[in-house]
């Protein structure tokens, strides 16, 4: 049980110390829970459409004194101008806002006394706002002086004197502000606001809704039209598709945030920022005949490089030659030829010794494992021997550089130990560090390709010395599907994270390249396909830096994920040890009363393969731990579910679905599709394993294997079984969201119905049994579990307080009150009939 002081008063040598404890659990906590943020659509959009997000506007947190405002912002490169944030106090007549736009290459903040002056007025270059992609704001009032100072990007703090004065309870509006409507398009994260006796925190990791919850997870505020950022750190943002009609190569240069695509005749030139996209023809055809269109750029000279290692036929051209990125002319630099056939080899640029480095690499039925550098200073291939671990022989095998200790990693790929190609390949999932200063190679790990055959695109991402980031697919398929992954450089165990991007895997000169751009923080893949390996197309990818996992996206508000569980639970023992030194020296001066918060169970992880979710978005993750949810379509998901529902007895017969399904079609029609839908569905399962759709006697029904896993399959189990209807799986289940939401089809009310009566049956007895046992926790879970599944239940809803009266935890009950009374207007479309006070009182005598 969780014991909270119910004394409020600080001294200061307890405050200090629990402070540092506080300090200390911070510095331990990932950077990844203090947020994402929100962007903010503003004037560009109509006004019911550009964002707000307001915080405290119910219940507004007083400070005396001094507090500080602290968040980070990015604006981006474009003319849009408004106000950011407007803070006003209901007593206090004197208005605070920031307003935002951009004059030539300037970024001006203005900091007004709304409706009466202006305070304070920072110039700051833009291109430097743009360069640091977020960038920190402070607003600080010293309420005693009358003062409110401003700081922006580090820069030197500014002061205005402003009649305001101590108590100030801060209400906080960013974007939209009841009639001040012109809002910029900006981002905000981190938001924090407090002093040096309390600090409230808004890690805005939200990935859905309209509420703004604080670090501790209670709901302090509201947005409107929001985008969470959250959601670019799983979900892959497509930004731009091209297209050539002659063989092409493609690159990202993180010095310009610019994407190249580049064939014999012309580039084409994607900004990411901005989304601008240009065409250039060149004034003279490349020099060299483009067949793969290995590329890469070499940033000291600012000049993009084209090279190719064999043709088919016989060739005595240039092999080498680099583009001018300022004036786009062409320069041939080496007619070296390797004639080596070595396709999907690994490749990276070395700026400080101006080489580039090949490894592996397959063609004429022979797989490479040898090392090959081009020398941009004598313009000559040469082959490096190695020394240490050999690296077996290879192809689809990747390389990329360490940012921290400069080294090569090689990793994974397909071949053999004789290299050739007619014994048969196997996949390697194997770790090689690299030094290439002296071609010593140390074997690091070699771990087994758990959730099925892979191989990495090219381009491995190693931005600190504990991951390894890579895209994979299994290129066997010819629709398949890229899933980026994370490995510990330590010991190889690994995740997959974001969802999928899709791929045409079916020629040689299909590939795609993964790059990292540390300043916009953003993971960016090319995913270049063809059908001919001639023609190509380009689409262009990016996911926000530190990607996520599936797990992650829903975690907050919440408990940790898996990955930071360890770092999660040190800060807690960090911060029992400051409470416990806390709580014992004040006891030495006077005893307090303590309340006891009822236990949260300690939620169980679903599987992160091969899982189907009915309860809240419909979910379903293949065998790799891809999520394929997309692959079902609305008709596909109905077939689905109606097939599931019917398969704990007989299934259901093929009459019944055609005519739940397709009513109105004639007969042969109807089977017809019926039949397509089938197929289509046996088809998206096959890519799990674990399930599969049989067909007996005239029925459909579906089969589970104990691999895989459907939420609404084991709770009918657990339900069946007469498990603990508080048992935290039936729990975890229910907190996904609803049943079957968004999928309103009537078709689909008896099931709703059914498993909802069943549920409400349950906790109503668990309520009767909590209260009896004089179970106060038990009783309170029970209430919102109740209300979890029906959202309207007032029994529940008075008998959550009622638990909250007896552990006397009124904050907490008015919290749950908001909560229920929330839900209750959207719902009912009209107020709960009950004010707090009066409820309070009600469930209380």
């Amino acid at each position: 049980m969780t014991m909270i002081s119910q004394d409020m008063h600080i001294d200061r040598t307890p405050y200090f110390l629990f402070c540092l404890f506080m300090f200390a659990t911070l510095s331990v906590v990932p950077a990844v829970l203090f947020g994402q943020g929100i962007r903010f659509t503003g004037s560009s959009q109509p006004i019911e459409k550009r964002t707000s997000a307001t915080f405290f506007s119910d219940a507004a947190f007083t400070f005396h004194d001094r507090f500080v405002i602290d968040f980070d912002l990015h604006v981006p490169n474009n003319s849009t101008m408004g106000y950011i944030v407007r803070i006003k106090e209901d007593d206090q007549r004197s208005i605070i806002n920031l307003h935002y736009e951009k004059e030539g290459g300037r970024a001006v903040f203005r900091l007004n006394e709304e409706g009466k002056a202006n305070l304070i007025t920072f110039h700051i270059p833009l291109e430097l706002l743009i360069e640091q992609h977020w960038f920190p704001v402070r607003i600080a009032y010293d309420l005693d002086k009358g003062e409110v100072e401003l700081q922006i990007a580090g820069k030197e703090i500014k002061t205005a004197k402003v009649p305001i004065t101590s108590p100030y309870a801060a209400n906080v509006t960013f974007g939209r502000s009841d009639y001040m409507i012109d809002v910029p398009s900006f981002s905000l994260r981190n938001f924090r606001i407090g002093n040096k006796e309390r600090e409230i925190v808004f890690p805005l990791r939200e990935s859905k809704g309209d509420k703004l919850h604080s670090a501790s997870g209670e709901v302090l505020g509201k947005v409107t039209n929001g985008t969470w950022l959250m959601n670019d750190a799983y979900h892959w943002h497509k930004h731009t598709t091209m297209q050539s009609s002659t063989p092409s190569g493609a690159v990202y240069d993180p010095r310009t945030k610019r994407i190249y695509y580049v064939n014999k005749d012309s580039i084409s030139i994607y900004e990411i920022q901005t989304g601008e996209q240009r065409h250039v023809r060149f004034s003279t055809p490349c020099p060299v005949e483009i067949k793969l269109g290995n590329s890469f750029i070499a940033p000291e000279v600012n000049r993009l490089y084209i090279y190719e290692t064999h043709y088919t036929t016989p060739y005595t051209g240039p092999t080498v030659a680099s583009l001018d990125l300022a004036d786009f002319s062409w320069r041939i630099e080496s007619s070296d030829y390797l004639q080596r056939e070595l396709n999907h080899h690994a490749a990276s640029y070395l700026a400080d010794s101006r080489q580039l480095l090949l490894f592996g690499g397959y063609g004429n039925m022979v797989y490479s494992n040898d090392l090959l550098f081009y020398n941009l200073h004598d313009k000559r291939w040469s082959k490096a021997p190695i020394r240490g671990d050999s690296i077996l022989p290879r192809y689809f095998t990747s390389a990329g550089r360490s940012a921290v200790d400069g080294k090569i990693y090689i990793f994974g790929g397909m071949g053999n130990e004789s290299g050739q190609h007619i014994v048969g390949r196997k996949y390697f999932y194997d770790l090689y560090r690299l030094d290439p200063s002296s071609g010593k190679t140390t074997k690091l790990w070699d771990v087994d390709g758990r959730d099925g055959p892979f191989v990495p695109a090219r381009g491995l991402v190693i931005p600190d010395s504990n991951w390894i980031y890579m895209l994979g697919y299994p290129e066997h398929l010819t629709h398949s599907f890229i899933k980026l992954r994370r490995f510990a450089l330590q010991d190889g165990r690994y995740e997959a994270l974001g969802d999928s991007i899709p791929i045409y895997s079916d020629r040689i000169s299909t590939h795609a390249n993964l790059y990292f751009d540390p300043n916009l923080n953003k993971l960016v893949a090319l995913v270049q396909e063809s059908d001919d390996d001639v023609r190509s197309t380009l689409t262009l990818y990016s996911l926000d830096f530190p990607a996520i996992s599936a797990s992650e996206l829903d975690a907050f508000p919440g408990s940790g994920t898996r990955n930071h569980r360890g770092l999660y639970l040190l800060g807690a023992a960090l911060l029992c040890v400051g409470a416990f030194l806390y709580i014992r020296y004040r006891r030495r001066k006077q005893p307090d009363p303590v309340a006891v918060a009822p236990d949260a169970p300690t939620l169980p992880e679903q599987p992160a393969v091969n899982r189907i979710n009915l309860f809240g978005d419909f979910t379903v993750l293949d065998r790799r731990g891809v999520d394929v949810s997309h692959l079902f379509s609305t008709r596909l998901q109905q077939v689905f579910c109606l097939v599931l529902f019917h398969s704990a007895h007989t299934g259901i017969s093929s009459n019944l679905l055609t005519h739940l399904l397709w009513p109105d079609k004639p007969k042969d029609k109807a089977k017809t599709s019926r039949g397509v839908a089938i197929n289509n569905l046996r088809k998206v399962l096959s890519e799990l394993d674990g399930i599969e759709i049989i067909y007996e006697e005239g029925h459909y029904r579906v089969v589970f294997d104990a691999v895989c896993y459907c939420d609404y399959w084991r709770l009918q189990q657990l339900l069946v079984e007469g498990a603990d209807i508080l048992s935290p799986e039936i729990l975890y289940v229910l907190a996904r969201g609803e049943f079957l939401l968004g999928m309103d089809d009537p078709i689909f009310d008896k099931s709703k119905h059914d498993i909802e009566s069943m549920l409400i049956d349950r906790f109503e007895k668990q309520l009767a049994k909590s209260r009896a046992d004089k179970d106060w926790s038990s009783l309170f879970r029970a209430a919102e579990a109740l209300i979890m599944v029906d959202a309207t239940n007032e029994r529940a809803f008075e008998q959550g307080l009622y638990a909250l009266q007896k552990e006397k935890l009124e904050n907490r009950a008015r919290s749950f009150y908001k909560r229920f009374a929330e839900n209750y207007r959207r719902l009912m479309g009209e107020e709960y009939k009950g004010s707090f006070e009066e409820v309070w009182l009600r469930v209380t005598q």
